[in-house]
């Protein structure tokens, strides 16, 4: 017993010193607006880790951050964001286009094998789940970790085969950032996009695109 009340009386001290430590909100803070436009290193499957050749994927992305709190230096920000226009290019691994003795209801089936080619298509995006924490360098840089989650939907299959045309989204991203006057930022950094369905079409070999971008940021 006599522990316990010199462990509470231990913590009981410590709880001022805590405190100082913990995030504070930011009152009345105002949504920063953000244009980002990203490109494809390469694309993979995100089932098996495979190489997409000529694999692509692109997109426009407009933000909207919030700041939310401030804690040792760092903002930390809701973040949402709109994909208005998205590029993709995408097909099945040579190793995973049916074949009559692997799969014959794919592979006798034209129209359904056509779902294995290369092809190109557009689509649209919400990620109205994210997160982003901003992290001071200099007086005038920033380190910038984020993430966002949504949809997305294409106007073919995405990846290939038995997949579907909506997907559900992440992207976690590292980013520098630099000022540019008072109001004004420009970024440039790296995203791991993914994508996959859940097996909702009956497989889900997903797709996975190293993106780098370059985001403009205007702060209010």
């Amino acid at each position: 017993m006599g522990r316990i009340c010199m462990l509470a009386t231990s913590l009981t001290c410590l709880l001022p010193a805590i405190g100082k430590t913990q995030p504070r909100p930011i009152v009345s803070s105002r949504i920063q607006w953000h244009v980002a436009v990203s490109s494809a290193l390469s694309t993979h499957t995100a089932s098996h880790n495979e190489l997409i050749s000529d694999g692509d994927f692109s997109a426009v992305s407009v933000q909207g951050a919030k700041p939310l709190y401030r804690w040792r230096g760092a903002t930390f920000s809701w973040l949402a964001e709109v994909q208005p226009v998205i590029r993709v290019t995408s097909g099945a691994p040579p190793q995973r286009v049916p074949t009559p003795q692997s799969d014959p209801g794919e592979a006798n089936n034209p129209e359904r094998l056509a779902r294995y080619s290369l092809r190109s298509g557009v689509g649209f995006g919400i990620a109205p789940l994210g997160a982003e924490a901003g992290m001071p360098i200099t007086r005038r840089s920033q380190l910038l970790v984020n993430v966002t989650a949504g949809a997305a939907w294409f106007s073919q299959v995405v990846p290939y085969g038995k997949a579907t045309q909506a997907n559900f989204t992440v992207a976690p991203a590292l980013a520098y950032q630099h000022d540019v006057g008072a109001r004004d930022a420009f970024a440039v950094g790296y995203a791991l996009h993914h994508l996959s369905n859940a097996s909702m079409g009956g497989a889900n070999p997903g797709m996975n695109s190293h993106l780098i971008f370059v985001r403009w940021a205007r702060k209010r």
